[in-house]
């Protein structure tokens, strides 16, 4: 269990007891302190601004410890108010530390995509949202809750879990990137929605926004790159001869992801990590109640049903639920980070395609792909247009289909790559081909 942040941060009344403004931190000075934070060369008072941010304290508290540079650029598509954050300035980073800095060709192109996202709405959910989303959660609770009274069936049970998949690419996608609602509170409720269906906020949180989108298929820093052997994702995987065959076994795979759901969240949750990264101590706060949470999805969809109806039939129907909606998520999310011609990022000198060093613009743009049109954007909350999504996750996903065309056009004037498959056909064929060739045995350097 993490330490509380008054425990870790002891009693001292805030960050400046001891700290001038003119104190210089190292990276690893401030990953010691949960209560700070990096935004360009600069050192933020992380806990006491975490109140007053618009987005939600656990936005701010998510990224104590840590460099937020990029994830205010992303967030906020603008650079940073240096002036109206001074006073939470508690120092600057130190000389020998490199600061990341502000793309300035994606603020740019942030600018060009400004004038086209209504500003009725400043790019959040348009009413017409609101119905399909109703609809969406309003069927789910309807059907499980019949279920409950009538008795599991396998039929109505996969198609729970197709609901499921639908509430996590629809409702709760869109609100943990702060994009449904100007208020933060809409959006922490609707988010709550990932707990509901058998996920856990506070770690899709930490996976999804403080890791995948700032990393994105860096052969490091990315969960979603990491199989842990099963597959071969990245030219800096090591090779197994069962690799010969993952492009087959690949696809039935995919319904292994709900096992992380029901049993991978909760040591992940006790440990407060993921995938080995901790999550920020200034978060601890969201402990108990992400840990409750988990419980209670335990008790109301596993717990309750098999005490109603104690079968293997009903459990059969459990796991119906769960595997069709941990199938429809992992499909859609792999394709779409995993085709030919995808950039793997690294380091200098590694054998990635593309080093840290190239711009956020390409880093976004290269590990993405998009499928299809407006209308599979409708039914999966926009998560087709990827490179969209990526570039501007507080964007609601309804916009993306307007914004691709200007996208593609900027990138492609830039010498960026911008990836489109027209059906999802042609972008699985293009997955599986890529899969096939990081399958067979790398030569070695000798050969």
């Amino acid at each position: 269990m993490p330490p509380s942040a008054a425990k870790q941060m002891g009693a001292s009344t805030g960050v400046h007891a001891g700290v001038t403004d003119s104190s210089a931190f190292t990276r690893k000075d401030v990953a010691d302190r949960p209560d700070l934070t990096i935004v360009g060369d600069s050192v933020y008072d992380a806990k006491a601004f975490r109140s007053e941010h618009p987005g939600g304290a656990h936005f701010v508290s998510l990224f104590g410890g840590r460099d937020a540079t990029e994830a205010f650029m992303e967030y906020h598509r603008r650079a940073w108010p240096k002036s109206r954050m001074s006073r939470f300035h508690v120092g600057s980073l130190a000389s020998t530390e490199e600061p990341v800095a502000a793309d300035e060709g994606y603020l740019q192109l942030c600018a060009r995509i400004a004038k086209m996202v209504p500003s009725v709405s400043s790019g959040f959910a348009p009413a017409s949202y609101w119905v399909k989303a109703g609809l969406i959660l309003g069927s789910a609770i309807a059907l499980e809750a019949y279920m409950l009274y009538a008795g599991k069936r396998l039929l109505p049970s996969i198609v729970l879990g197709w609901l499921f998949a639908l509430i996590g690419l629809n409702i709760q996608h869109d609100a943990n990137h702060g994009a449904l609602s100007k208020s933060a509170s809409v959006n922490l409720a609707l988010g709550l929605c990932q707990d509901w269906i058998g996920g856990s906020m506070i770690l899709w949180l930490q996976e999804h926004v403080v890791m995948h989108h700032l990393h994105t298929n860096d052969v490091d820093k990315d969960p979603d790159q990491k199989a842990h052997g099963a597959l071969r994702l990245k030219p800096t995987d090591a090779w197994s001869p069962m690799h010969w065959l993952q492009h087959l076994y690949l696809l039935p795979g995919e319904t292994m992801y709900a096992f992380k759901l029901l049993f991978l969240d909760i040591s992940e949750l006790v440990m407060w990590r993921w995938e080995g990264e901790p999550i920020s101590k200034l978060a601890g706060y969201l402990f108990m109640p992400s840990l409750l949470l988990k419980l209670t999805f335990w008790a109301r969809f596993v717990a309750l049903p098999l005490y109603l109806a104690p079968s293997v039939h009903t459990a059969v129907c459990i796991a119906a639920t769960v595997m069709t909606g941990s199938f429809y998520l992992a499909f859609f999310f792999f394709i779409s980070h995993n085709f030919e011609g995808v950039a793997s990022v690294g380091p200098d000198g590694s054998i990635t395609s593309m080093t840290r060093g190239a711009s956020f613009l390409k880093r976004q743009a290269e590990t993405s792909s998009n499928v299809g049109g407006p209308l599979l954007a409708t039914l999966n909350g926009g998560l087709n247009y990827q490179i969209e999504h990526h570039l501007f996750p507080r964007v609601h996903h309804g916009f993306y289909p307007r914004l691709a065309p200007l996208v593609k056009a900027e990138l492609e004037a830039r010498g960026i790559e911008y990836k489109h498959y027209p059906t999802i056909w042609s972008n699985l064929a293009s997955t599986l081909r890529h899969m096939y060739a990081l399958g067979r045995r790398p030569r070695s350097k000798a050969e």
